[in-house]
């Protein structure tokens, strides 16, 4: 728990007051190929993806989308020459799908068929791969494609995710009911009138929650030790208290009664205070980044889902 609200902090630390939506994310996927291929071109691979889907709009972090991007390589054809030194000649289409993680349904592909030769079947295929590029207008469309088929599943999910939120809230499970709510694209229709309202409720339910156990270590430590050895002890713990839950007020007041006797207090009184400022500058924005690495932190905790692709 401490953990998640660490990141949160950060997270408000690091938000860009007044920056763009989030933009959608994609888990990526290890590379599916005829042959076995060394780790070094699966890794090739994945950073090639990535930096292209930056490019237009389409984040390939792991974390909350169920779903994913798939390269894989199909073989059309190899020749070995009879030459010295020997070489190989290979075509094949390098394919990118995008599909559901866990039903294993493709929404999009996008195709290119390469010719290359190496020094034997791996090697030729590693220059193929190095000779493509993805900075195109038809990748760009693909990703344009693959960004309005994800919108329309979610769109079409809205109701279905709020429900199953509401149900993990009920349980007393903010954590989950924001983990389920943080996969939907704030690009969504519906995201502003159906998701991010059950995200903030949720949100301040969880955080003042932790707020609340925050604050009962801080007075346990102080009391366990009044003097400075204790409050630096408060300082540390504090340091995880959330911006402007309910226990916000409590907590100044906590502080302010033990100030004189370490620096670190007042050192966190004035860090706390600049996260509250920054966080009411445009709470919504905070709320969703906030809530996002909490749901990120939440499903990297989590044991892996079984998924119908091999994610990295």
């Amino acid at each position: 728990m401490k953990r998640l609200y660490s990141t949160i902090i950060l997270g408000l630390l690091l938000w860009p007051i007044g920056g763009g939506a989030q933009i959608l994310n994609v888990a990526p996927a290890h590379l599916v190929c005829d042959y076995e291929v060394p780790e070094k071109l699966d890794t090739q691979v994945r950073t090639k993806l990535q930096r292209a889907l930056t490019k237009y709009g389409i984040s390939s972090e792991p974390g909350i989308s169920r779903f994913a991007m798939v390269p894989s390589i199909a073989i059309i054809n190899e020749q070995t020459t009879s030459t010295v030194p020997v070489f190989c000649d290979m075509e094949f289409d390098f394919v990118i799908s995008l599909e559901d993680a866990y039903s294993g349904n493709v929404f999009a592909t996008f195709s290119k068929t390469i010719k290359s030769r190496g020094t034997n079947k791996t090697n030729a295929i590693a220059k193929g791969v190095s000779s493509l590029r993805l900075d195109t207008p038809e990748f760009a469309q693909f990703c344009e494609d693959a960004r309005n088929k994800i919108l329309d599943y979610y769109e079409s999910q809205i109701g279905a995710i709020s429900d199953k939120a509401k149900q993990a809230a009920a349980q007393q499970d903010f954590e989950e009911a924001v983990f389920i709510l943080a996969e939907v694209p704030e690009e969504c229709p519906s995201f502003n009138s159906q998701i991010l309202p059950l995200i903030a409720q949720y949100y301040e339910r969880e955080k003042d929650l932790f707020g609340e156990k925050v604050l009962a270590e801080a007075r346990a430590a102080w009391a366990a030790e009044p003097n400075e050895r204790g409050a630096a002890k408060v300082a540390e713990i504090m340091a995880n208290m959330p911006p402007s839950c309910s226990s916000s007020a409590a907590a100044r007041q906590f502080v302010s009664q033990i100030t004189s006797k370490v620096e670190a207090i007042e050192k966190w009184e004035r860090n706390y205070l600049d996260r509250e400022q920054a966080f009411r500058h445009d709470e919504r924005k905070a709320t969703i980044a906030a809530a996002r690495d909490v749901a990120v932190a939440y499903a990297n905790n989590q044991p892996k889902y079984i998924t119908k692709v091999y994610l990295w």
